[in-house]
C-alpha cells in the first residue's frame, strides 16, 4: 500500500457523518483495517459535532495511509470539556458515553492534542497482521499534528 495522505473541512452538521463514512470508504481501500478506521473517524466526527464548539461550524476530518499503517484525526473548534474515555459500566440502557472507548478498543493508539480553542482526536490503526508499522504514522507531539497548523 503505498502512502496516502488526505484532510477535508465540514459543515459541523449532522448530516455530514454519512459523507465522511463514504469518503473514508473510498481513501481507504483494501486496507484491512477499513471498516475500524471508518467506525472511528466517524464517531470522532460524531463527537466534533455534539460535544464542541464544531456544532454549526466546521470540523476537519484526516486520513494517512503509510506502509501498513493508517491513521485518522478529527479536529474540532474546542470547548470547555476534554474528550472522556469512560471506563466501566455507565448504565447499559444509556445512549451516549462509549464512543471513545470503542475507538480506544479499535486502534492500537489514541490521542488528543490542543485545547479550549481547538483540540485534534487521532487513532493509529494497524494495516498488518502483526501490528508493525503502527508508529510510522500518528504523530505524538503538537508540532506533528497536521490538523493543528493554520492552512
Amino acid at each position: 500500500m503505498n502512502g496516502m495522505a488526505w484532510r477535508c473541512d465540514f459543515p459541523g452538521e449532522r448530516v455530514q457523518l454519512p459523507t465522511v463514512r463514504r469518503l473514508a470508504t473510498a481513501l481507504l481501500g483494501d486496507c484491512p483495517v477499513r471498516d475500524d478506521a471508518i467506525s472511528c473517524v466517524v464517531e470522532l466526527a460524531s463527537n466534533a459535532i455534539l460535544h464542541t464548539m464544531s456544532a454549526g461550524g466546521v470540523f476537519t476530518v484526516g486520513i494517512w495511509l503509510l506502509g501498513t499503517a493508517a491513521w485518522v484525526a478529527v479536529k474540532d473548534a474546542g470547548g470547555s470539556n476534554e474528550p472522556v474515555l469512560h471506563e466501566g459500566h455507565q448504565g447499559q440502557l444509556s445512549e451516549g458515553g462509549r464512543g471513545l472507548a470503542i475507538v480506544a478498543a479499535l486502534c492500537t493508539r489514541l490521542g488528543v492534542a490542543g485545547d479550549e480553542g481547538g483540540r485534534v482526536v487521532w487513532a493509529d490503526l494497524s494495516c498488518g497482521s502483526d501490528g508493525a508499522g503502527a508508529d510510522a504514522v500518528g504523530p505524538m507531539s503538537r508540532e506533528e499534528i497536521p490538523l493543528l497548523e493554520t492552512a
